[in-house]
């Protein structure tokens, strides 16, 4: 492509600036697109990830140069403000993309991040050029060992609320501490916080390996190698994300989600690649269609461990494919490569360990643990998340953001049979639909999971195993039954029925609705106000209202 460009006769500017950067316009040029950041959980180490990268692109004949989008870290900011921004990152990043990489220089690009929704922003990018791309990740972080037992990030959180009662002695802090600088990479016990990065291994667009594989490995320098040399194939082959990315392959990427346990979050990203791609089928309702028919197959065997290396030596993304695959729960027949489909790229694959990775007759649920709900108190729909119970009936605490849940919590405000409603947090009313994380982590410490359900206009984390609603739309600030939830109401959800209702007569409402303030007052600078004022709701993918 580089070449085509510069031998124009009114594209001398541009040679004179090819000889001044030292590139060899007779080789095919690779961009290393990356999100390292020095202060990132998940993305410190994204430099040393480049240069393997550039050394898989230049061993295979072709040119790399490296160019740098801003990143955040949301996993060490979960409970702050500044996660508000995590969300919103995706445009952000997806308008970087696209303004780094539309000078028509690049044959193929290589996107180097961790973080799900730089990642999602990235893709987004890369759809709007259709230029072929590859993606790499930092990898897990090495597990945090306490009392004999893996954690992950939550276990932070799950401590403060131990050591309130009692449960942790105070003494013990510094020895959870200690562990912290070891675990650099992505939660190893979240599937979440790895699930964009694990469905790109099943369209061809990551390399074995890149959403399970830990951080600083041996293994994980393999993976970025070779995610060079799938770029450079990608780039001959011209095998661009819209040849790759049809109908058929986003509903198998649904479905796997699915079966590793469901990642509100992701539906949400799939979503705003389906509007991207003018597809318009995959939808919340198509999403809760899938749900009811995809069993949970991912399973942590060893209570011991954290399960994303339990899921990464059973086999990965691979394996849950193949078990996938066996049961006929998704198609073979799409392309990931240039002549290679699905079912033949994971012909020789086994699964290392069926008790992790389990057979669809051998569930661990019949269906998937994230369904979609409606009823008055979402309307146009809201994602449910569960474990065991199906149905929860209780009277509401509100709150008007997350902090002010936490503060009850920690307070002991929050009882057995009531149902926790985090109002404040979605696209427009948070600005930004930030993760609903601390609050869920500390009722997890306080052991509430199974006595309390929780209801949030906002992202829900999947860690929890009680039940959680998120991403209800209408959200706040819209003349809805939400946003007229008081103290005391009776709510009924019901996973089964996919029901989630509150009984407030008519006459009630009306007066609620006229007597309550249904301006934003959470915080919010001018990018999060100005994004707040162009995105769609959750239903929507929460992407630009944009006439195309």
């Amino acid at each position: 492509m580089l070449r085509e460009f510069i031998e124009q006769l009114d594209k001398l500017p541009q040679k004179a600036m090819i000889n001044c950067l030292e590139i060899n316009p007779s080789k095919p040029l690779i961009g290393i697109i990356s999100a390292q950041n020095d202060v990132s959980f998940a993305q410190k180490n994204l430099d040393a990830v480049c240069e393997r990268v550039r050394e898989g692109i230049v061993a295979n004949g072709a040119a790399a140069k490296i160019a740098h989008v801003a990143s955040i870290d949301c996993t060490t900011l979960h409970g702050t403000q500044s996660t508000k921004y995590d969300l919103p990152s995706r445009d952000l990043t997806a308008n970087a993309v696209e303004l780094i990489c539309s000078n028509d220089f690049f044959d193929g690009i290589v996107f180097v991040a961790s973080e799900p929704n730089i990642v999602a922003g990235m893709l987004l990018g890369a759809i709007r050029l259709n230029i072929p791309c590859a993606f790499v990740s930092e990898g897990t972080m090495m597990p945090i060992v306490y009392q004999n037992k893996e954690h992950g990030f939550t276990h932070y959180f799950e401590q403060i609320a131990r050591i309130k009662t009692g449960k942790t002695p105070f003494e013990a802090i510094k020895e959870i501490e200690n562990n912290l600088p070891l675990a650099i990479g992505t939660d190893c016990e979240r599937y979440g916080a790895n699930s964009f990065n694990c469905l790109l291994e099943g369209v061809g667009l990551a390399v074995r390996g890149n959403g399970t594989a830990p951080a600083l490995s041996v293994e994980r320098k393999s993976i970025a190698y070779k995610t060079g040399e799938l770029a450079v194939k990608l780039a001959a082959s011209k095998f661009t994300p819209r040849r790759l990315l049809n109908n058929t392959s986003l509903c198998n990427l649904v479905v796997l989600d699915l079966a590793c346990g469901g990642s509100s979050t992701t539906m949400l990203n799939l979503i705003a690649i389906a509007k991207e791609l003018g597809i318009r089928n995959l939808t919340f309702d198509t999403i809760g269609d899938m749900a009811k028919s995809t069993p949970l197959l991912l399973h942590k065997e060893d209570e011991h461990k954290a399960i994303m290396p339990q899921f990464h030596q059973a086999g990965g993304v691979y394996g849950m494919l193949k078990q996938l695959l066996d049961a006929r729960l998704i198609k073979g027949d799409v392309f990931v490569n240039d002549g290679v489909t699905l079912e033949q790229m994971i012909n020789d694959v086994t699964v290392g360990n069926i008790n992790v990775i389990r057979p669809s007759d051998n569930s661990v649920m019949g269906a998937a643990r994230l369904r979609v709900i409606r009823g008055n108190v979402a309307e146009k729909g809201a994602f449910v998340q569960y474990a065991g119970e199906t149905s929860f009936v209780g009277t509401a605490k509100v709150y008007s953001n997350e902090e002010m849940a936490v503060d009850a919590l920690l307070h002991r405000e929050i009882r057995s049979g009531d149902v926790v409603v985090i109002r404040g947090e979605g696209p427009q009313s948070g600005p930004g639909m930030r993760e609903i994380y601390s609050s869920l982590a500390l009722l997890k410490g306080f052991e509430l999971e199974d006595k309390v359900a929780v209801i949030t206009d906002g992202r829900i984390a999947d860690f929890y195993n009680g039940i959680v609603v998120g991403h209800i739309t209408p959200e706040s600030g819209e003349q809805s039954v939400f946003s007229a939830l008081q103290d005391g109401d009776e709510i009924e959800i019901n996973v089964v029925k996919g029901k989630i209702a509150c009984d407030i007569k008519a006459k009630e409402l009306a007066q609620r609705q006229r007597d309550a303030d249904i301006g934003v007052s959470n915080y919010g600078n001018f990018f999060l106000k100005n994004w707040a004022k162009t995105c769609t709701g959750a239903t929507e993918g929460c992407t630009y209202k944009l006439k195309r």
